[in-house]
């Protein structure tokens, strides 16, 4: 009979092998929507302030917020082979520029809107980027929080930091790209393309978002275990 300790090994090792696949796949389809996104507004004319909304956000979120999410995950092909002091560090300077990329995209609207003397954030798609901004900015200030957990554990639990950051991450990264998914309409596209990369918009998500699950249900593991 085959040993228990070889048995989960092979488990470990097939598991390990679809993250994998599936991560690949992932980033395909990340490089599909960010590649037809910035083509888009190549031939809307970077001459536009709006197409420069659209390019930003689209980058911004579609990107930089999705590879920020990914350095930390283990069956993450390029970034694998780091140590977790340089994941966390790309992981840092990939979200400062997505960050960066959407609060310009999003002033440059605001700027586009009030110019023109119509009413902000009417439309779900306007809301939701709000919305997806205002936790951007709660899961920075937890993530600067998470970073001194040390200094500041007589005050509360690193792990209620850390699940805080998860949280407002997740939160902020699934409502930015729900904006995105709702942006796309027929005026930018065919029908056809639109379903398309709606479901690719939504796959994405999903599959990023498998490495960030998987440390919040071992951090909650082991808050029931303390």
């Amino acid at each position: 009979m085959e040993p228990i300790d070889t048995r989960a090994e092979r488990r470990e090792k097939i598991v390990y092998h679809l993250e994998t696949c599936f991560n690949t796949i992932n980033h395909m389809l990340i490089g599909y929507v960010t590649f037809y996104l910035s083509y888009y507004s190549y031939t809307r004319g970077f001459g536009k302030l709006f197409t420069w909304h659209i390019f930003l956000c689209s980058v911004g979120y579609q990107f930089f917020m999705a590879q920020s999410l990914l350095t930390l995950y283990p069956a993450n092909s390029w970034t694998n082979r780091y140590s977790t002091a340089t994941k966390r560090h790309l992981h840092w300077a990939l979200q400062a520029i997505g960050c960066v990329a959407i609060l310009v995209g999003i002033v440059i609207e605001i700027y586009l809107k009030e110019d023109a003397g119509r009413s902000h954030f009417r439309s779900d798609h306007a809301i939701t980027g709000l919305v997806s901004l205002i936790f951007i900015a709660l899961s920075i200030l937890n993530g600067i929080a998470a970073m001194y957990t040390v200094k500041i554990k007589h005050l509360i639990k690193p792990v209620y930091v850390k699940m805080c950051h998860y949280l407002t991450g997740i939160v902020a990264f699934v409502i930015g790209m729900t904006s995105l998914a709702l942006e796309y309409s027929p005026r930018m596209l065919s029908v056809q393309h639109k379903q398309m990369l709606i479901a690719f918009t939504t796959i994405t998500t999903a599959l990023t978002l498998i490495g960030v699950c998987k440390t919040m249900t071992n951090q909650c593991r082991n808050l029931r275990q303390s």
